[in-house]
């Protein structure tokens, strides 16, 4: 099978295969297949996950390896050297970038930085290879100062070499429709994903499209933020700043037929949806969470749309939420496409930053254990919960008062996400403190990783003294340990009366 072909080929002596270029961009290419034709649906979330992560840090300790100072890059010969860079496809440090352009010269070093999105100066050749080569501030699922109706006048953003109906980018072949499910550097937004089974693969999904304007085809990343939908240039979201891990998945349905329909669908739904929606079974379009964005594009074209799998499953889960007003429990996750036979992997994009994976991955999983066990209590939020709520019922009645707050956010009666209110209230204050104790597991798995033994998954994941970390700073006052119980008189040694 392709998992016992994967993990066998990621646990070979890696010293033994760098000491042979021809063997281990060899090596590189047998990776790339086993993990392309790993049998997802069969396998599960749970062992999906496990080898995502695996393989991460595999190509991370490879491009170690690599680049240490005693290590082989300086023997190989430049142009193999390159060629196993472009097939391992892994976003190289900014050490490792200066190490690269010494020893690969500067030629070959603009085509290295043209496979990973970076524009090389000097060289138009390399134009349409290396995309756009520009940056934005957009953060995922936020607002952001560059709408699409800004940044399509930069001409830059329609710069990719074509492919089919898409483009070719970074190494992967994009076509309207496709899946992205990526692992966003939104630290914190895995609230949600992290307590629903089966087990979460990526706490975000968005969605690729080609949008005109004035002649001009524009590559974009279809997703989801808090005042409704919206397209990202392509470049921006697979970019280090805005992610860290991305899979693309593709419909099997899907052919170029398709891709008038879901191109125009693409644009409907940037101008026509309202807002968040907090239910993703809600069939109706006026609002989308991040996955039904795929359902009603997929269905738009004539394609199957995707069946939910997904739910908010554990008792004591659905009771937390239920305080909040939250009750919808068929959750329509992100890894749905993945477990999806109607879905097909179809490429990556790595961002060298598996310390922030690991970490999040650490913290998810402790967070999901105290929501099982622990009882939720509305009152210990912080007291900006409370503004927060008075302020979204304002707007929602269209007062005075919610009009003015609204104008200063950004928000009306017909934009506001749909969801319960409470919780409204209150997420992106539990997403920060969340994500404060993620930054702090960020840096002990970095300091870990950075050692001169690159250590393994199963090591990290139980390493002793970052879970401890992880335990003592998720300290979250609206999610308290449960109260001692006091002892009985025959437990505590008492004599009855």
């Amino acid at each position: 099978m392709p998992s016992q072909s994967l993990f066998q080929l990621i646990g070979l002596p890696i010293a033994v295969k760098l000491a042979d270029p021809d063997e281990c961009l060899a090596w590189v290419a047998q990776v790339n297949d086993a993990y392309r034709r790993l049998e997802r649906p069969v396998l599960g979330a749970d062992r999906v996950v496990d080898f995502k992560l695996r393989t991460t840090l595999w190509r991370r300790t490879v491009l170690h390896g690599l680049f240490d100072r005693t290590g082989p890059c300086t023997g190989i010969d430049p142009g193999r050297l390159l060629d196993i860079l472009v097939a391992l496809n892994v976003f190289p440090d900014a050490e490792q970038q200066r190490i690269a352009m010494n020893v690969l010269g500067p030629d070959l070093f603009a085509r290295l930085q043209a496979s990973m999105g970076i524009t090389p100066a000097g060289h138009p050749e390399l134009e349409l290879e290396s995309g756009p080569g520009v940056n934005l501030d957009i953060v995922a699922n936020r607002s952001s100062r560059w709408p699409f109706e800004k940044w399509r006048l930069d001409e830059r953003f329609s710069r990719y070499e074509t492919a089919g109906e898409g483009v070719r980018y970074r190494g992967v072949e994009f076509a309207p429709g496709d899946v992205l499910l990526a692992n966003v550097n939104l630290d914190g937004n895995g609230v949600y994903t992290s307590l629903s089974d089966p087990k979460s693969f990526s706490s975000h999904s968005a969605f690729f499209a080609m949008l005109e304007h004035r002649g001009r085809r524009f590559p974009v990343v279809i997703e989801t933020y808090e005042k409704g939908v919206r397209p990202v240039p392509l470049s921006v979201f697979l970019g280090p700043h805005f992610c860290s891990y991305v899979e693309l998945y593709r419909h099997v349905e899907f052919t170029a037929g398709h891709a008038d329909a879901i191109n125009a669908a693409a644009a409907r739904f940037i101008e026509e949806v309202r807002g968040y929606n907090f239910n993703s079974e809600d069939l109706n379009p006026a609002y989308m969470s991040c996955t039904a964005v795929g359902r009603f594009l997929h269905q738009a074209a004539g394609m199957t749309p995707i069946r939910t799998v997904s739910k908010l499953a554990h008792p004591n889960i659905q009771g937390n939420l239920g305080k909040l007003g939250y009750t919808y429990f068929d959750f329509f996750a992100p890894v749905d496409f993945l477990l999806s036979d109607r879905f097909r992997y179809a490429g990556h994009i790595d961002n060298n930053q598996a310390d922030r994976l690991l970490a999040r991955e650490l913290v998810d999983r402790e967070f999901r254990r105290q929501f099982e066990e622990r009882q939720l209590d509305p009152k210990r939020f912080p007291a900006m919960g409370g503004l927060n709520r008075w302020g979204i019922r304002q707007i929602r009645n269209g007062t005075l008062v919610g009009r003015v707050i609204g104008k200063v956010e950004g928000f009306d009666a017909h934009n506001l996400p749909k969801g319960p209110d409470h919780l409204m209230a209150v997420i992106t204050l539990a997403e920060k403190q969340i994500g404060e104790v993620i930054k702090k597991t960020i840096d002990a798995c970095t300091a870990e990783l950075r050692g001169p033994d690159q250590p393994g998954l199963d090591e990290m994941l139980d390493h002793v003294a970052i879970n401890r970390l992880v335990r003592e700073s998720l300290n979250l006052p609206w999610l308290p340990p449960p109260s001692p119980q006091p002892l009985s008189p025959r437990e505590s040694g008492t004599p009855s009366s």
